[in-house]
């Protein structure tokens, strides 16, 4: 009579049909795991979008580049809205600090017209954001996340503090925006021409120099 054999560290993971001894395998993988945090989530999120595209990002194609599933993402950010929102401040962070903050309270040089320097440097710095992240920024620029808002609301009050008016302070803003990302999108177009980047510098600077210097002709 053949003695009973024992089920014991010959189970069989249900999920994936492999021997499964015991369970122990499972629990060391997810030990070993690197766990979910925002900012993981986040850098993983700028990854997938600068890959695949502006449009790629979804909570599911998220979850499964991060190796976790679509729910364990959500205990970390609300929705793809709030993803982005959180990209956003992650992008924004990476402006140069030595840029006046937008909505600062350091006064601006209104004697030299500072507010010209403010918005050089602000769009500027914005140029070299999307050229490090292209695809993200573009995205960011579709979505319109309330960091990114806040940011131009606050160039518009730093241009209101450096004396213009409400009305002109918004065009330049909208105006020079405008110019930015038109730059932008040109950019690529630019680089299949065969320029190099000291010629899309020079022709940027060029622009942006010829355009704050009509508006400050007008506005003062």
């Amino acid at each position: 009579m053949e003695p009973q054999r024992s089920d014991a560290g010959s189970s069989v993971d249900r999920a994936t049909g492999q021997p499964g001894g015991g369970g122990l395998d499972q629990q060391d993988a997810s030990r070993t795991r690197t766990p979910l945090s925002l900012e993981r989530i986040v850098g993983v999120a700028i990854e997938l979008i600068e890959s695949e595209g502006p449009d790629s990002l979804s909570m599911r194609r998220l979850a499964s580049r991060l190796g976790s599933s679509t729910m364990a993402t959500y205990h970390h950010v609300a929705d793809r809205q709030a993803l982005m929102e959180a990209i956003a401040q992650r992008l924004l962070s990476e402006l140069d600090p030595a840029v006046n903050p937008a909505g600062s309270k350091e006064p601006v040089d209104a004697d030299r017209r500072g507010w010209v320097d403010l918005v050089r440097s602000e769009v500027s710095a914005f140029l070299e954001l999307s050229r490090r992240h292209p695809a993200t920024f573009a995205a960011l620029l579709r979505t319109r996340p309330t960091a990114l808002v806040t940011r131009v609301e606050g160039i518009e009050a730093d241009l209101v503090a450096a004396g213009l008016d409400e009305l002109p302070a918004r065009l330049v803003v909208r105006t020079t925006a405008r110019y930015l990302m038109g730059s932008v999108m040109g950019e690529q177009a630019a680089i299949s021409a065969g320029q190099t980047m000291d010629e899309m510098n020079e022709s940027f600077s060029f622009g942006l120099g010829a355009l704050l210097e009509g508006m400050a002709a007008r506005v003062g």
